[in-house]
């Protein structure tokens, strides 16, 4: 069930006027049924028993922890290995035969391993890392196992945030998921707001920009040069609304019932570096991995006898960068790993961050120096301004290997990036319905990177404007949106991880 189809809309607010009918004590029942019948409409009974069984490993191995302290680290690492292991077999059972079969045309060998087709269960990707967050979190003893098995189930099969995130962590829902929420209207019209927002970024910008966008990649050696850039940087937009579009109905929806999601995004296109901008974007991917992966990798001995190793080789402040970057290589591969079974996205979201990111390091305050001895302000609008045009930059590289049919043809779509195209495609790109949309966006990420909470300022507007606002939105979607009997939504692409 799509979330930008009329008939989720009817279950969404269904839902919500179950949730609110409920006795206030038994509100988070309702909410239990809800995401599993979501859950089971969108992938079958069997699938959601997959979840539930990823949910029981989870309340067992953190029982077992409580009752046995002294083996708390082994049932840790099995109760991991468990849930890794189930995401493995669903996501990445075709990563071996991918492999082999990679490795065989490099040497002219014509393995042929075949895929297997197995349906992954709905937001694997997702309830799987929250589920390890709960379980490092009651082993760490920053929160208290939750002895309600269905209460450890909701917060695993919350179906709003199985969709595309974001990964939440137990301590920031669950009074909000398992509390009496009262019926308050700000929540209803608040959320409303934002799911309306939502479907405009998705079905009025991501989805119009996704058909040229497919086109030119999809036929590169026609739309080459200009229309290679054009793609790439439509890309990067297209990419950007569906995702953030995803959020604004999810964590709007959300809020109908009065849970607060965490926010995903903080406006990352006006970031003047990629490690600013990979803290605005996808920020409960990046906070998992490196409060789960890189704080403990670093705090292992391991890590601790490689960075006394280093110390010694390199000096005390080397040797220290050496190890970060190679504990942040392993966090960035395993971002890599989670986009996707394939190389592509290991390169693209894995290996091409690490090292931008290497060279960023290394470079020590190189930069500084140059800025300093050719007197040029850097507290001024103008540079700010080429910051955020020398990280967008850096970005399209990675989205251009991502927007690539595959890695092997990489080398040929960018050999073609410099053979001129006189195919005019410029007249079929959409002009109102995206250019007018999108600047509305812009100036509302704008208002936010500048600590201006729009939604918060248009709350405290007059009721009448809010409606003619919020009925613009509607019939800008109406008009203007790709929906329809004869539409199959694009599906939002991060659901696909």
């Amino acid at each position: 069930m799509s979330i930008v189809t009329f008939k989720f809309l009817l279950f969404l607010f269904s839902s919500v006027i179950l949730y609110y009918l409920f006795p206030k004590k038994y509100r988070w029942i309702e909410l239990l049924i809800t995401s599993s019948a979501f859950i089971i409409l969108a992938t079958g009974f069997k699938l959601f028993l997959t979840l539930a069984s990823a949910v029981v490993i989870t309340y067992i191995f953190t029982l077992l922890m409580e009752k046995f302290p002294k083996h708390k680290k082994k049932f840790l690492i099995l109760s991991i290995l468990m849930l890794i292991g189930m995401l493995a077999l669903f996501k990445y059972i075709n990563f071996v035969p991918l492999t082999l079969n990679t490795f065989g045309r490099i040497f002219r060998i014509n393995l042929n391993f075949k895929f297997i087709n197995l349906v992954a269960p709905l937001g694997i990707s997702y309830y799987t890392l929250s589920l390890i967050s709960y379980i490092f979190d009651c082993y760490y003893s920053t929160i208290k196992r939750e002895k309600n098995f269905f209460k450890v189930l909701l917060f695993g099969s919350y179906y709003l945030v199985l969709i595309s995130g974001p990964i939440t962590r137990y301590n920031e829902v669950k009074d909000e998921l398992f509390n009496a929420n009262k019926l308050e209207y700000k929540n209803i019209y608040q959320g409303f707001y934002r799911v309306i927002y939502g479907l405009m970024k998705k079905l009025v910008i991501a989805d119009a920009l996704a058909v040229i966008v497919t086109t030119i990649f999809s036929n590169y050696k026609t739309f080459t040069g200009f229309y290679l850039v054009l793609g790439v940087i439509l890309y990067a937009i297209q990419i950007y609304n569906d995702f953030s579009g995803c959020m604004d109905i999810v964590i709007g929806a959300s809020k109908m019932y009065g849970v607060k999601l965490p926010e995903n995004f903080d406006s990352p296109y006006f970031s003047r570096s990629l490690s600013e901008f990979w803290r605005r974007w996808h920020i409960s991917l990046g906070r998992f991995f490196k409060d789960y992966v890189m704080y403990p990798l670093l705090k292992s001995n391991l890590f601790v006898k490689i960075n006394d190793l280093f110390k010694l080789k390199f000096g005390k402040k080397l040797g220290k960068k050496f190890t970060v970057l190679l504990a942040t290589f392993i966090l960035w591969i395993l971002i890599g790993i989670w986009h996707g079974v394939s190389f592509k996205y290991i390169v693209a979201s894995g290996l091409l961050p690490w090292i931008f990111f290497a060279g960023a390091e290394l470079r020590s305050n190189l930069p500084e120096k140059i800025n300093k001895k050719l007197n040029i302000r850097t507290e001024c609008f103008s540079f700010n301004l080429f910051r955020m045009i020398r990280t967008t930059s850096f970005l399209l590289v990675v989205w251009f290997v991502v927007c690539s049919p595959s890695l092997g043809e990489l080398k040929s779509v960018i050999k073609h990036l410099f053979i001129f195209s006189d195919i005019d495609l410029l007249a079929k790109l959409p002009k109102f319905s995206v250019s007018y949309m999108l600047l509305i966006v812009l100036l509302v990420d704008y208002l936010n990177y500048k600590g201006i909470n729009v939604f918060e300022r248009f709350e405290k507007q007059n009721l009448i404007f809010r409606w003619i606002v919020i009925f613009f939105f509607i019939t800008i979607i109406l008009i203007y949106g790709h929906y329809g009997p004869n539409y199959n939504p694009a599906n939002f692409i991060y659901g696909g991880f």
